[in-house]
């Protein structure tokens, strides 16, 4: 019941719903010491990757932005509902605001980056920053067909279609993936995923139904999936913030 943002965590999808929260210092990870209390050694490439620090400070300014094949997207009204409900559950939070793909874009154009899923991350830090927002979090929503020859289909929910024969026993499974990034410095506090069954929906291809109301129906019903993990992560990161 219980995305693809980052390459590296892909594998975690494989344990189901389930979420990650981190509060640890960057410096101490690169001058870290062994038994004998002498320097671990470091890459200066790595060194330069732990070179940030977590601040969580609650309540904030969240931004919240939806991936759809590589681009910023804004959420559906219905989506929305979704954080606004999480937002009431834990007000301490602050408040959450939706990312704006025409700033975003804009400044993506001034800078030079190219707006591909490349630099998408980069895209919304910058749109976040010139909102002003402390943190956002960015959320996606894919599928994956048990007939299907590839692993993983982490794009637009339209891929499910693609790959199925209504002919055929079909098992589809919804994934959804977000991240909560510090705007400021990129510092990644915590991700969270969760699968939902999308079988039902898969059989309504061939049966006369408009293939964006079946999307919307189908990254819907994923993302409800993936609010309790969004909504655990953050509790736990308050918790640490409190501390």
């Amino acid at each position: 019941m219980c995305l693809s943002l980052i390459p590296l965590i892909l594998a975690s999808l494989l344990a189901g719903c389930s979420n990650t929260a981190r509060y640890s210092s960057g410096e101490a990870y690169a001058t870290a010491r062994d038994v004998m209390d002498l320097p671990l050694s470091i890459d200066a490439e790595i060194a330069k990757a732990t070179g940030v620090e977590p601040h969580l400070r609650f309540p904030a300014k969240i931004g919240v932005a939806r991936i759809v094949n590589g681009t910023l997207t804004l959420p559906s009204p219905e989506k929305v509902d979704l954080f606004a409900g999480l937002a009431e559950r834990h007000q301490a939070l602050g408040g959450f605001e939706a990312v704006s793909p025409l700033i975003a874009g804009m400044l993506t154009d001034e800078a030079g980056y190219r707006n591909d899923t490349v630099n998408v991350v980069r895209s919304i830090r910058l749109g976040a920053a010139r909102q002003h927002l402390d943190y956002v979090l960015i959320y996606e929503a894919g599928a994956r067909s048990r007939q299907s020859d590839t692993p993983f289909a982490l794009a637009d929910i339209t891929l499910i279609g693609a790959a199925l024969l209504p002919t055929r026993s079909i098992r589809v499974t919804g994934i959804g993936q977000a991240l909560f990034l510090d705007v400021r410095n990129g510092y990644a506090y915590g991700n969270a995923q969760a699968m939902t069954d999308l079988s039902g929906l898969a059989t309504s291809f061939g049966a006369g139904r408009q293939r964006d109301t079946l999307r919307d129906k189908a990254a819907m019903k994923v993302t409800a999936a993936l609010i309790p993990e969004i909504e655990a992560m953050l509790a736990k990161l308050l918790a640490a913030a409190r501390s």
